[in-house]
């Protein structure tokens, strides 16, 4: 079985990262190197499909994000195959890929017969996939085709830095729970504990606290060494984004919280006393 992964030129640790995760033979591997990366499908669509016609692939994976999910989807109707996309794991001996579904609360299995199958991967926390490197393997180059007629003009938005609560080492993950605490006491006692604070996306909606600071399914994904869920009944949708952290401890006035199940350390009582108490055995 011979496996295609479709990356853009420079190293991605995303992918080496999901490739040590996952049993597939180094052997069976190629890797086609979209060099420069296009700025719509088009550029590169025929010119995957003509590649694959040279060096057919049973399976094509692409990487996280529009771009991907939009390549894999088109080509495997091209090339009259399967596709899934946002895939958590894959047997490529088996033919069954895993994938999140319900807001991630269910993790779902599913069976592909179809060939070639084109994969696009899900997002994974930035910090875990720093040092991955891909493996050697032979390489062939996709140069994309000049842009479409009815694209008039690309406007480049100015480089983002990487947000602070994807490089932090303990983050506090606040829920709707006590939803009189106002942002300012909640980011003092951040600063107090010395973590990054990120937001549940409902406390978000309710107004008053920073809209890039969500967490989960549709937020940041993060991997700390700890990570301080409070007032937080434990959501799937939320808990996707801290579930790759090392030590969780959750704070939930509920003791049936689902939280507690996917927690290293449970605190049943009001978070914000809880917080506060660390926070001065913090400073002293």
């Amino acid at each position: 079985m011979k496996i295609a992964i479709i990356t853009e030129s420079r190293e991605c640790n995303a992918i080496a990262g999901w490739l040590a995760q996952n049993d597939l033979n180094m052997a069976e591997l190629e890797r086609w190197v979209i060099d420069p990366v296009p700025d719509v499908a088009e550029q590169v669509l025929d010119v995957l499909a003509t590649q694959w016609s040279l060096t057919p692939a049973d399976i094509l994976i692409f990487p996280a994000g529009p771009l991907g999910d939009e390549l894999a989807t088109r080509l495997a109707w091209r090339l009259q195959g399967g596709c899934v996309c946002q895939v958590q794991t894959l047997d490529a001996q088996q033919g069954l890929v895993t994938k999140s579904h319900w807001g991630n609360a269910l993790t779902a299995t599913l069976h592909i017969a179809a060939h070639p199958l084109c994969l696009s991967l899900a997002r994974q926390p930035e910090v875990s996939a720093v040092g991955k490197t891909l493996p050697m393997m032979r390489e062939h180059q996709i140069v994309p085709i000049a842009s479409p007629d009815w694209l008039d003009c690309v406007e480049s938005a100015s480089s983002v830095s990487t947000h602070p609560l994807l490089q932090a080492s303990h983050v506090l993950v606040v829920g709707q729970g006590g939803s009189d605490v106002d942002a300012d006491k909640i980011t003092a006692l951040g600063q107090a504990l010395d973590v990054e604070v990120g937001y549940s996306r409902a406390r978000v909606m309710n107004g008053g606290f920073d809209a890039e600071r969500v967490m989960g399914i549709s937020g940041h994904l993060v991997s700390p060494d700890v990570c301080i869920v409070a007032g937080a009944s434990g959501a799937a949708a939320l808990m996707a984004g801290v579930r790759q952290s090392r030590f969780v401890v959750a704070i939930n006035n509920d003791a049936s919280a689902p939280v507690f199940s996917q927690a290293d350390v449970g605190i049943v009582d009001d978070w914000l006393p809880v917080l506060e108490a660390l926070a001065a055995c913090a400073e002293t």
